[in-house]
């Protein structure tokens, strides 16, 4: 019978760092943790069941089994060689283009082993996955006016007015799949862009996405991008 001690082992902070890489894994893609079994089941490899995705992003398995790291190995070799086959739906490929393979420093990918070897403790996580440190409050402040400015300048180079701008980028953002700015982020951002406002150092670091990009940033590149190309509807 295993002894209690074997918990331990790996330790909870190895398990909640694998599962940090996996959440911003998922997020670098735009990926919802069901991609990686649809595209299994798409294309007839095994694939890792969402649930348990889902229980590894949060810490909650203490001993996966074996083939886990081997689903996940083979998903990253798939990615590699950006091999799609199988699946039918053009809207599954289209997401799983989106997704970029784990690699080391020296842009080998990612095995099976290097995933358990994360999991256990002994491999650090990809750079963009690591922890960052927290932005000052002056950077934030700086951040803050940065992005009021350019929403500002934005809305006149489209003719429109602070409101309706507003109102036409909200709108915009609620549309997002997946979405990139949460109900409460939008809330906050409303206040930062009116100059009502500013970024604390700990809502702006929950801004930056694992490639150190501003996701209100990338928000207002696609806003821009609708206002010049707008969606026609037809009765």
């Amino acid at each position: 019978m295993a002894s209690p001690a074997h918990a331990l082992y790996p330790s909870q902070e190895s398990r909640l760092a694998f599962g940090r890489t996996l959440s911003l894994w998922l997020e670098r893609g735009g990926w919802s943790h069901d991609i990686p079994l649809r595209w299994g089941k798409a294309a007839g490899f095994p694939a890792i069941a969402d649930s348990t995705f889902n229980k590894l992003q949060r810490g909650k398995i203490e001993q996966p089994y074996p083939v886990t790291f081997i689903q996940l190995g083979l998903i990253n070799a798939r990615l590699v060689a950006q091999d799609f086959s199988g699946v039918d739906d053009p809207a599954l490929v289209a997401r799983l283009a989106k997704q970029r393979p784990i690699l080391h420093e020296d842009g080998v990918p990612w095995i099976a082993t290097d995933f358990f070897s994360h999991f256990i403790g002994e491999q650090e996580a990809p750079e963009w996955a690591r922890e960052r440190p927290l932005p000052t409050q002056e950077e934030a402040a700086c951040a803050s006016a940065a992005i009021a400015d350019r929403f500002r300048e934005q809305a006149s180079a489209a003719g429109l007015p602070m409101l309706e701008a507003w109102r036409s980028f909200a709108a915009h953002v609620s549309g997002e799949t997946p979405r990139r700015l949460s109900g409460e982020e939008v809330e906050v951002l409303r206040s930062v862009l009116s100059g009502w406002d500013v970024w604390s150092p700990e809502q702006l670091q929950e801004l930056i996405d694992p490639d150190d990009r501003l996701r209100p940033d990338l928000a207002l590149d696609t806003w821009a991008a609708s206002l010049l190309n707008p969606v026609v509807t037809h009765p």
